[in-house]
């Protein structure tokens, strides 16, 4: 559940019509979640140029597979190929991310940190596999659009699915 503050203002009749013929603006936390969000779906449609795109050059991204950290120019090309690597070497293919509501997401106009329920669902020598973590991400916002600029995935090994 994400919880925004108000102001508990008491404003005149005018005012408050005035305010009720307003659409809402999406708050920051939502803004960064939806990103999220939708970088995670476009992930499991296999679109990896919306998921490069989706994050600043240089991201910091630590993972539970060999050489575990990338950072400096191209991280997020250079995660995707060693992904490829590992996943061919212990045969696993089908992969994906199920995610939930976050169970933290905190921002401002220009940052946000957002902690997802994750579980990375893929097939291992045909068998359903499944491990539930979480994933964290730091994210900025340059010119008006939140981009990610860290993310960490931490949980269990996965293991057969029921």
């Amino acid at each position: 559940m994400i919880i925004r503050g108000y102001l508990g203002l008491s404003l005149g009749l005018p005012v408050a019509a005035m305010a009720a013929a307003m659409p809402a603006a999406a708050a920051p936390v939502d803004d960064a979640v939806s990103t999220i969000t939708i970088t995670l779906d476009k992930v499991n449609a296999r679109d990896a140029d919306a998921f490069v795109k989706a994050h600043h050059d240089g991201a910091l991204i630590v993972d539970e597979f060999a050489p575990f950290i990338w950072g400096g120019n191209g991280s997020v090309q250079k995660w995707l190929g060693d992904y490829a690597k590992d996943a061919g070497a212990k045969g696993i293919s089908g992969g994906r991310i199920d995610y939930g509501k976050p169970i933290q997401a905190n921002a401002d106009a220009g940052a946000a940190y957002v902690v997802l329920p994750t579980t990375y669902r893929f097939q291992q020598g045909g068998k359903k596999m499944a491990g539930a973590g979480s994933m964290a991400f730091v994210m900025a916002r340059r010119g008006g659009e939140w981009k990610i600029s860290s993310w960490t995935y931490a949980g269990p090994t996965s293991s057969p699915e029921r």
